[in-house]
């Protein structure tokens, strides 16, 4: 099972996996509007992508960090270097174009994270998801690498999870049922990514029965 991007179908099936999440955060959110949605970010979505894009950055121009960091199940395993489980989230595969498009996804969704679930709760699912992911990619399926889209994917799934675990309104029932389904095609074409999402929705109806967000009060009724 692939842990890259080497088939087009899954860049499509990403996209729109993106833009289904982020809807499901924009209505949890109560907001409308797509600029003022991701514009400011939270604090905390923007200290969880620092974390993740300098070292991603600065590998670019000290490749052997990426060697450092990333996953290596061998090493994992017979070595004893549980670290890179983690640590493999804060560098990235591909080369230029892939670390770029990574950090703008991770951009996007760590937002969405934190809307929906306030600053401790999705910093937890990020970190849950790339546990779940690492372990995952250096034990079932083994192979290397490195990259903070699983983890990503794992937060902004939990969106889904959490609104099949607390009730949602047809529109966000059949959004939420679509992210399992584009969770189950990523598996079928053999794109483990699929795994991070099934997960991540599984994470987040867990957490949202046990404790979930509370949801922002319309604006119409503040005024009341």
């Amino acid at each position: 099972m692939s842990t890259s991007v080497d088939d087009p179908r899954s860049v499509v099936l990403y996209v729109v996996f993106a833009v289904l999440a982020t809807l499901l955060a924009m209505r949890w959110a109560r907001v409308r509007d797509l600029g003022s949605f991701l514009w400011p970010p939270p604090l905390a979505a923007t200290v969880l992508w620092l974390v993740v894009a300098v070292p991603s950055l600065l590998q670019l121009a000290v490749p052997t960090l990426n060697e450092m960091f990333r996953r290596n199940p061998v090493q994992i395993r017979n070595d004893g270097e549980w670290w890179r489980v983690m640590t493999s989230v804060l560098v990235q595969d591909g080369g230029v174009v892939a670390t770029f498009a990574n950090l703008l996804l991770l951009a996007v969704l760590a937002v969405a994270g934190v809307r929906v679930w306030g600053a401790g709760r999705a910093v937890a699912l990020f970190a849950a998801g790339q546990l779940l992911w690492g372990l995952f990619a250096s034990f079932v399926s083994p192979s290397a690498g490195a990259g903070c889209s699983a983890a990503a994917f794992a937060l902004a799934a939990a969106t889904a999870g959490l609104r099949l675990a607390v009730g949602a309104r047809r529109i966000e029932l059949v959004g939420s049922l679509a992210i399992l389904a584009i969770g189950a095609l990523l598996l079928l074409i053999d794109d483990a990514h699929g795994v991070a999402v099934l997960g991540g929705t599984l994470l987040g109806a867990v957490l949202g029965t046990v404790m979930p967000p509370t949801r922002p009060v319309p604006m119409a009724a503040v005024g009341r």
